[in-house]
């Protein structure tokens, strides 16, 4: 069975500039997982909100780990919806279903997004090897995710080295705003030259095996439906 794990991130910049509105699509089914990062106030948590108002309409599971506990503290209370230290059950049941995949695989097996909000400042509240073990399993994620079914979104205010094991398994990386030097190295290495700063609502898609594209986050037009919508999936 196929499922339709197609998400729009944005509008073409280049084509907006010519009077046109061609939407910007990543595809989990070949290139799977997406990091995402954005200094405060460029609209990560705006664009991570629409990426979970269309998985709300897909065929599937959606957990949603959000380390700050205060931009989707609407979720407070939903089944598949953790805060805090929280975000280390959700790796685990995401890890662990990963798992149970790999020795029970099934063409028909539904597809799992696992999004995960700052997960930088959630390995903070760690000593290093405890970081190390929490990494691994993201690592497992994106290496072997796909085969599962198992996909990540992975959003951040900085793209920090040392945060992230397996960035070479992010098919897809974003970025928007005026990021800073390593979150440029860390998303566009290829690219580093071409990237400015931007606006808020405002950046980068690279895709691999595709050319780097300017992009613009649609604007959305009634967040309490969405927050609504979101809220329903994670119940």
């Amino acid at each position: 069975m196929s499922f339709d794990l197609r998400l729009t991130v944005g509008a073409d910049q280049t084509a907006l500039a010519a009077g046109l509105k061609v939407p910007v699509r990543v595809d989990f089914a070949s290139t799977p997982s997406l990091l995402l990062a954005a200094p405060s106030g460029s609209g990560k948590t705006y664009l991570l909100t629409w990426l979970l108002s269309q998985l709300a309409k897909k065929t599937g599971q959606v957990i949603l780990a959000d380390f700050k506990g205060i931009d989707f503290i609407e979720m407070d209370g939903c089944k598949n919806y953790f805060r805090h230290d929280a975000v280390a059950e959700a790796l685990n049941i995401a890890f662990d279903t990963l798992q149970e995949r790999m020795h029970n695989p099934s063409a028909d097996t539904e597809p799992l997004f696992f999004v995960v909000d700052e997960w930088a400042g959630f390995l903070s509240l760690y000593p290093k090897k405890e970081q190390d073990a929490f990494k691994q399993k993201m690592a497992s994620l994106l290496m072997l995710g796909r085969g599962a079914g198992v996909f990540v979104i992975m959003a951040l205010q900085r793209a920090d080295a040392s945060y992230i094991t397996g960035r070479d398994n992010f098919g897809n990386a974003l970025g928007l705003g005026r990021l800073s030097s390593e979150s440029v190295r860390m998303l566009f290495q290829d690219e580093a030259d071409q990237i400015q700063p931007k606006g808020r609502g405002h950046g980068y898609l690279r895709t691999d095996g595709k050319p780097l594209r300017e992009i613009v986050v649609p604007r959305i037009r009634d967040m309490k439906k969405l927050k609504e919508e979101i809220r329903a999936k994670l119940q």
